[in-house]
């Protein structure tokens, strides 16, 4: 893919986070971790069609996300442990290449 697909997929990601912001004023305060996370996915997907170094861990973190992100409107708890679950992924991602460097 070109750098101008690139560009594309980030004015797209931009218009996202911009237009979620905007829609979190009237909406519940659980909807922002959910766009949050759906943010975290799309950015996944574009940084794996743009084939990055750890795009096995993105394909890992991008499905865990989707499988479960709308949990939030059915079940929170399912929803909050997804949550810590991805969060200690990216964790151990950034300790393994602090050692690394």
């Amino acid at each position: 893919m070109g750098s101008s697909t690139m560009d594309r997929n980030i004015i797209d990601f931009i218009a996202y986070m911009l237009t979620s912001a905007r829609g979190l004023i009237d909406e519940p305060a659980i909807y922002g971790p959910f766009r949050l996370l759906d943010g975290v996915s799309r950015l996944c997907e574009t940084m794996i069609e743009h084939h990055h170094d750890d795009e096995e861990f993105l394909r890992n973190l991008k499905g865990k996300i989707d499988e479960k992100k709308f949990s939030v409107m059915t079940d929170r708890e399912t929803f909050i442990s997804m949550m810590d679950e991805v969060v200690l992924d990216v964790t151990h991602l950034l300790m393994k290449k602090s050692e690394t460097t």
